[in-house]
């Protein structure tokens, strides 16, 4: 399966972009595909490097582990350890600021594990990318032009 990539222009900084993505387990708040995300291990400096999310996706439910990468201050990737559907999902949000508005880029790269022509999982995983970045998008807005913030992830107990 291709790579299938959406980018869409965000009235919000990178950084607030970058802390909604961060913020893994608020991702039931702003996209209702996630029924639950817990955060199953933590970098040394506190971030997340493992993931459980729980999803309903076009009726279909799954249960995936997620290694969590931060390849750059604008990039996190996220790459499919265990799950049900896929044999292989990297996803990569990445973020460019341009003035007073942001850039943001989502790559997935998926395989189903089920005999499915590679024209309808390009459909669904477009989709769902269209889905994903607009829901973020909205989210991001909302929250710049509200002021509202969340704590950092990165300084929960737990």
């Amino acid at each position: 399966m291709p790579l299938v990539s959406k980018t869409v222009e965000v009235s919000a900084p990178a950084e607030a972009i970058m802390a909604i993505v961060a913020d893994f387990e608020a991702y039931p708040e702003w996209n209702e595909e996630i029924k639950g995300c817990w955060i199953l291990a933590r970098y040394e400096d506190g971030r997340p490097s493992q993931l459980r999310l729980d999803t309903s996706v076009q009726g279909m439910d799954g249960t995936y582990i997620q290694a969590v990468y931060y390849p750059s201050p604008t990039q996190i990737q996220t790459v499919m350890q265990q799950g049900d559907l896929f044999t292989k999902q990297e996803q990569v949000f990445a973020v460019v600021e341009m003035g007073p508005t942001t850039l943001l880029t989502v790559d997935l790269d998926v395989e189903v594990s089920m005999p499915v022509p590679a024209m309808m999982v390009k459909k669904v995983v477009n989709d769902a990318l269209d889905h994903l970045a607009g829901n973020l998008k909205t989210r991001a807005e909302q929250l710049s032009a509200g002021g509202q913030e969340r704590s950092d992830p990165g300084n929960q107990s737990g």
